[in-house]
């Protein structure tokens, strides 16, 4: 496990050039995946921190967030994330506390993979083309499949100390009757507006891309995957 000054200037250095996110120039310092799953991990702890402070903001405001245990209509969203955030999933799984929610995954994936077809590989090269237009439209396609995360269990997130940021950032107002690739009307779900979460997320995805492009063989760098398939390629084959 890195320490924290460790850390510290990992991300510092990670942070110092725009260009490591973006994969025009190469980070000289290669990153090991404990020290890729502890940048993940402190992400989330400060994303839990603003988000604690938007709900507060809301309900100051008479807004009510829908979202609570058991909810699970944005959980069929193919939502991508990058090698750090996988690796802190893949590395809480392994933890013997956790050897039954890691079964019941491994039981589930195949179902999900074979449901899910090739759709996951091309969002992947869709992403890494950077064909916007195309990965939105595969975006829905995906959407309107209704294929419940498998780490969807009896409709609770069973990775949820973990989920990624995206996960955490998530939510809707009053109902999740507009948490539909199709919603009525045409409109999406109400969401709360909170300028420093906003940037918090723009600023922790470029670490996030920075820190999977200096962990990665060159092949596999700018490249987001749907989470269950990031996840299942960093877990030891049985």
């Amino acid at each position: 496990m890195p320490t924290p000054a460790h850390l510290s200037r990992l991300v510092s250095h990670l942070s110092s050039d725009p260009a490591y996110a973006t994969g025009t120039k190469t980070v000289l310092v290669p990153v090991t995946p404990p020290e890729a799953a502890a940048i993940a991990t402190a992400l989330a702890t400060e994303m839990d921190e603003g988000t604690t402070e938007r709900d507060r903001l809301a309900a100051e405001q008479g807004l009510k967030i829908h979202c609570h245990p058991g909810c699970n209509s944005c959980c069929s969203i193919a939502v991508m994330i990058y090698k750090p955030e996988a690796q802190a999933i893949a590395d809480w799984l392994q933890l013997p506390e956790q050897a039954a929610i890691l079964a019941r995954f491994q039981a589930a994936y195949p179902t999900w993979a074979a449901a899910a077809g090739d759709l996951p590989q091309r969002l992947t090269q869709l992403f890494v083309t950077q064909k916007q237009r195309e990965y939105d439209a595969l975006h829905l396609t995906y959407w309107r499949k209704r294929l419940l995360c498998p780490f969807n269990h009896d409709g609770n997130c069973s990775i949820y100390p973990v989920r990624p940021l995206a996960c955490r950032n998530a939510h809707a107002l009053d109902t999740d009757a507009h948490c539909r690739p199709d919603p009525p009307q045409g409109k999406p779900a109400a969401a709360v507006q909170f300028l420093p979460l906003s940037e918090f997320m723009r600023t922790a995805t470029r670490l996030l891309r920075a820190t999977h492009n200096a962990s990665s063989p060159p092949k596999q760098r700018h490249a987001q995957q749907v989470i269950p398939a990031a996840v299942q390629a960093l877990l030891p084959k049985p």
